[in-house]
Parts: C-alpha cells; sequence; structure tokens
C-alpha cells in the first residue's frame, strides 16, 4: 500500500469514527407536548448514557478514547498501588503499573466496541416508555 493510500485509509476511518451517530426520530403517543419530548429525549439519553458509560451526544471514537484513557489511567493507578510507586524520577514503571494499565486499556476498547449500538437500543426502549414510537430510523452519516 502506499503511503498516499494509507493515508486516505486512516483519514476515512478517523472520520468515520468521529461523526456522532443521529438517534431516530420519535413521535408522541400521548399527546405530550414538545417541551415534554425534548425532556424525555435528553432524560433518556442521561440516564442510559449512566448505565452504559457512554455519551450519546459524542462521536464513538470520543466514547473509545475516554474509555481507554480512564480505564487505564485507573488500571495503572491500582497496579501501582499493589505492586508499589516508582519513588523516584529515574526509577522505571513497576509491572503492576504496566499490567494495570494494560488491562484497563484493553477493558476501555472492549467496553467502547458495542457501546453505540447499546446505547441506541436502550434509548429507544426508554423512550417507548415514556409513550413516544420510533417513526424511522436515521440514515448513516459520512
Amino acid at each position: 500500500m502506499t503511503g498516499r493510500a494509507a493515508l486516505a485509509l486512516v483519514a476515512a476511518l478517523l472520520g468515520a469514527g468521529c461523526a456522532v451517530a443521529r438517534l431516530p426520530e420519535t413521535a408522541s403517543t400521548r399527546e405530550q407536548t414538545e417541551t415534554q419530548h425534548r425532556l424525555d429525549v435528553a432524560d433518556c439519553k442521561a440516564e442510559v448514557g449512566y448505565r452504559h458509560n457512554y455519551n450519546g451526544d459524542d462521536s464513538p471514537l470520543a466514547n473509545a478514547i475516554r474509555n481507554v484513557f480512564v480505564l487505564g489511567t485507573s488500571g495503572a493507578a491500582l497496579g501501582g498501588l499493589v505492586t508499589g510507586l516508582p519513588t523516584s524520577t529515574a526509577s522505571t514503571a513497576t509491572e503492576g503499573l504496566i499490567a494495570g494499565a494494560g488491562a484497563g486499556g484493553i477493558a476501555g476498547g472492549a467496553i467502547s466496541v458495542s457501546g453505540q449500538p447499546r446505547f441506541e437500543r436502550e434509548w429507544i426502549a426508554c423512550m417507548e416508555s415514556r409513550g413516544y414510537r420510533i417513526v424511522a430510523t436515521p440514515r448513516a452519516i459520512h
């Protein structure tokens, strides 16, 4: 693969990962007001996002980076506490520090792989439980 082709492939993959997926359109079945509809959309986003550690207003790539960073840092801190943190600036990282960072990073990536589809399914269920029906599923954003 030439350098230009590789660069184009990387740009296409990053561009696809940076697009925020639109949620399906919903319609009221219980005569809710437009204000109540907006509040229900936001409330379901917050509720489902909290349960699945996924922000529906961010792109899948931003969610993955956040999860890898947060869980990798947490894993490193836990591993460092177990095996001991480096005591001076010239010392190297401990095995626990490295293993914890790796395990946390892998866990963050694994959580993020199916984050958007899970988020969307749960959000639809939340909206349907509040008296809305799904009108149409959104087209993929390019």
